[in-house]
This record gives structure tokens, sequence and C-alpha cells, in this order.
């Protein structure tokens, strides 16, 4: 029989901006766990503050559960960031204000972090499930969700042939594998249908908070934060294993027409990329001995990464997107190149640009 620690506690943070419909139908979801969180901790960035606190005065008002509202300015990083330091729990959930959770989502997270009695996993990810779960209290329908479309999934399931044929390795999944490696691979993982993973997604993650703690999320990376979730995983690697429970399940229900600025995704999509792979890099020389190989990888798999988004590229924002991709390439050389003191400022300046 695998061993247990004393149960942990844990409490979410929901960082939100402008999307009270969004959160109507996930906060009831997180409210109704089978295993309660401590407290729900939203950081609410949204030019008017009055729904979103009016949802959370609500819940904590109808709830066993304290909902805490927080207002902060704009950026997911910074939101994150002010979450993390009200939190006191042992553990904080991140869900995205549109993922809905299973009930016992949070207890099968939880249920990992127990039976890890040696304290070598910092952080547990969800399992992305394509069907919404069955408790919600809300229309489903309140907003519309982004929807996938045949051609792109067609295109997506090319792409990865083709980088599985010619080697095109997605250079996260590659820094992370190494980073992974740290620590040794607890021998009860199987048994608790736990798998180690190379990063965990945003919208489905967890940490030990006092791990946590130490590294936070990098405000480097601003507004939306592209892959903020990737670097925080890689930071949680230098404490611990990143692994995902296979049975917590959470349903992400994107908002359709939400992506903003198509040019500036596109550019993020290749810059932030660069940003947070090459900055792990350089903080692992013993583990990434020739920085150069790691940054053909990422030229090699952007090249990729812009072709397709040019292919998808039927609508005006996949075309503003393919555009930013494509304008984004030559900064990438400059930005792999960079020495690692000055790899922040150099990403900055073109992130201004």
């Amino acid at each position: 029989m695998t061993q247990t620690s004393p149960a942990l506690s844990y409490d979410i943070v929901m960082a939100t901006r402008n999307r009270p419909d969004v959160v109507e139908l996930s906060l009831p979801l997180l409210l109704a766990q089978s295993r309660p969180p401590e407290r729900i901790i939203i950081v609410d960035s949204s030019d008017d503050e009055t729904p979103i606190r009016r949802l959370a005065e609500h819940a904590d008002a109808g709830s066993d559960v304290p909902v805490e509202y927080m207002r902060a300015p704009a950026g997911l990083t910074l939101q994150r960031n002010i979450g993390i330091r009200a939190a006191r729990a042992d553990v904080i959930i991140f869900p995205d204000d549109d993922s809905l959770f299973y009930e016992d989502t949070a207890a099968q997270i939880m249920a990992i972090y127990d039976a890890d009695i040696d304290g070598v996993i910092t952080g547990v990810a969800g399992r992305g499930v394509d069907r919404a779960p069955l408790n919600i209290s809300g229309d489903l329908n309140a907003y519309e969700a982004e929807k996938t479309s045949a051609l792109r999934s067609a295109l997506k399931g090319t792409r990865q042939q083709l980088k599985e044929i010619f080697g095109f390795a997605n250079p996260f999944v590659a820094t992370g594998r190494v980073l992974n490696r740290k620590y040794p691979r607890p021998s009860w993982l199987g048994a608790r249908y736990a798998d180690v993973v190379p990063y965990m997604t945003g919208y489905r993650m967890s940490f030990r908070r006092e791990a946590l703690a130490k590294f936070g999320f990098d405000e480097t990376l601003k507004k939306y934060g592209w892959f903020e979730d990737i670097d925080a995983s890689y930071g949680a690697m230098r404490e611990g294993l990143v692994v995902m429970a296979n049975k917590a399940r959470v349903y992400h229900h994107r908002v359709a027409g939400a992506r903003g600025n198509g040019h500036r995704i596109g550019q993020w999509a290749i810059l932030n990329r660069g940003y947070v792979v090459m900055k792990h890099v350089h903080a692992h020389p013993e583990k990434f001995p020739h920085p150069r190989r790691e940054a053909r990888r990422l030229h090699i798999y952007c090249r990729l990464r812009g072709l397709a988004y040019t292919l998808i590229g039927v609508s005006e924002f996949g075309r503003d997107r393919a555009r930013g991709a494509r304008g984004a390439l030559p900064m990438l050389r400059t930005l792999t190149s960079a020495p690692a003191n000055e790899l922040t400022q150099i990403y900055c300046h073109m992130d201004r640009q």
C-alpha cells in the first residue's frame, strides 16, 4: 500500500480580466469541489471591477469556502504573483477563469501531493479533456467558446507528422524533459495514475507554495504572459518533479474572439518561446553545455511554426499572426545569441517594438 502524508491544504488563485460571464461559469465549480480549498482568491484587473467583485462577494456569502476579491493592474504574471503573496495553504492551484473543474479535480491533484511523502514533487497538472462537467450551474452557451476548424485540426496533425519525421522536436518538450530528470521518478506514480511531464499548461497547473514563492511568475512576460506556465514549470523543476494527475479532469472552455492583436500574438509565439528556453538553458549550463544546439532547435521549430501559421491563416487574425511570426524570426537570432546577463534586456527591447 502506498503511504501518504497528512492531508495538505490548498488555495485557488484565479486571475481574470473583463470576463464576468466566464467567471460565473467556473467559480461555482471551484466552490463545489469534493475536497474544498482553504479559500479562493480572485485577482481581477477588469476595467470595471463591479461585475467580478459582485460575483466574488455573492459566492463568499453563500459558501463555506472564503472567496477573496483582489484588485490588480493588468498582466497575467503580475496578477498571479499577487495571488501567491496572498495565499497561505501548502499548495496553490491556478485555474484560468475559463477552466471548468470536475467535482473531484482538486481532490485528484491533491492526492498526488499527499502520496509524495518525500516531497520530491513540486508541481501537479490536471489533464485536459474535451467534455465539460455535467454539474455546471450556469449556461454553458453564455458565451461562444473557441472552436477548432477542420482545416486547423488537419494541419496540426500534418505538422506533428512532419516534426516526427524530420526530428523538429518542440523545444519546450525537449528542454522540459532534460530539466525534469534532476530528481528520480517515484515508484508509486503509475499506481496513482500520474506521469512525469515536460511542463504544465496554464489552465490546469498547481505548485507547492513554498517552492513557487522562490521563483514565482516572470513579470518580464507582459499582458497575456504567453508561456509563463512553461517558464514556471521549469522553475519548479529546480526544486522537484513536475507531473500530471491523469484523473484530474479539466475542461478549457476558451472564449472565441478574445485572442487580441494577431500580429502581437504571432510575435510572442516566437520571441517568448525563445526567451523562455534560452533563459533556462543559460541557468543550467551543466545540463545544456552546448547552448547553440538549443538555439538551432529553436530556429528550426519556429520556422516550422511560422509556416504553419501561414498555412492556416485564412482569417484576418490568422494572417496578422503569420505576419507577426515572420517578422519575429530575424529578431529570434539576436535573442538566442544574447549573453545570459543581457537576455532579459534584449527581449524587453524587442517586445516594445
